[in-house]
This record gives C-alpha cells, sequence and structure tokens, in this order.
C-alpha cells in the first residue's frame, strides 16, 4: 500500500486532536539534497518523541508529512520552523494544495505558499484527502 494510500485510510474518519505537519518539499525548485532530507527527518523524530503519537509519511511526489497527536502547536511551529531554517533560499514552484483560508497556515514566503503547513484534521481532513487523492491515494 502506497504511503499516500495508507494515510488515507487513517484520516477517515478523522479523530479529534490528530495534526498533520505537511512539508511541501516537492515543490521546492531544488531537491533537497540527501543530508539535508536525513536533517529534516531527524528533526521530526526529535518532535515525535514528544507526541503520544506519531508517524512519517514520504509521498511519491517528494513531500514528507507527519501525523500527530498529543503535541503542543509551539513545539510542531518551533520543529517547522527550524526545517526552513536547513533549505536557505528554498523557493517553491506550483501551486499549493491547501488554497482556502480554513488551513492553518505559517511561514508564508510568497503567492507560492508556505514550505509546511500544520493542520488540524478535525477541520481540514477533506482537504488533506483530497490532496492525497491526486497524489494517487
Amino acid at each position: 500500500m502506497s504511503a499516500e494510500a495508507e494515510l488515507a485510510a487513517l484520516l477517515k474518519p478523522p479523530q479529534a486532536g490528530l495534526r498533520l505537519i505537511h512539508l511541501h518539499l516537492g515543490r521546492l525548485q531544488t531537491a533537497p539534497s540527501a543530508e539535508q532530507r536525513q536533517a529534516i527527518r531527524q528533526v521530526l523524530r526529535s518532535l515525535g518523541k514528544q507526541a503520544d503519537a506519531w508517524r512519517l509519511f514520504d509521498m511519491a511526489n517528494g513531500d514528507l508529512l507527519m501525523l500527530y497527536q498529543g503535541l503542543r502547536y509551539t513545539a510542531a511551529e518551533t520543529a517547522c520552523k527550524e526545517i526552513a531554517g536547513l533549505l536557505p533560499g528554498a523557493t517553491l514552484t506550483g501551486l499549493h494544495p491547501y488554497s482556502t483560508p480554513a488551513a492553518i497556515m505559517v511561514n508564508n514566503p510568497g503567492p507560492a505558499g508556505p514550505l509546511y503547513d500544520i493542520l488540524e484534521l478535525t477541520s481540514t481532513a477533506e482537504r488533506v484527502l483530497r490532496y492525497l487523492e491526486a497524489a494517487g491515494a
């Protein structure tokens, strides 16, 4: 089963308290190096140790998603800012998959949207499922 299909199955129906970090790495003009990707995964693993439950998903398009529960929003935001610092001068291309204002969007550098989104799934699961379906779930 693909990561997209596996995550989609976990989101039907979304459980209260589930959040998702979506790192739009597949939309970067220059793909992260293997070393950068490993450093990003290490930041997320460290963050996961603070959560009640968590899981990483590598999408076929290069994006990296972390589903988690029981973690303060500020901890997730701090980790995402650390990840953004690992990718200095990163430029996003293409359309942002969550273009509605109900999504919690942070680190918005311009019209291409943010490098990452932190989503509360009780209110945004439908948008995430649409993204996963478009990605091949």
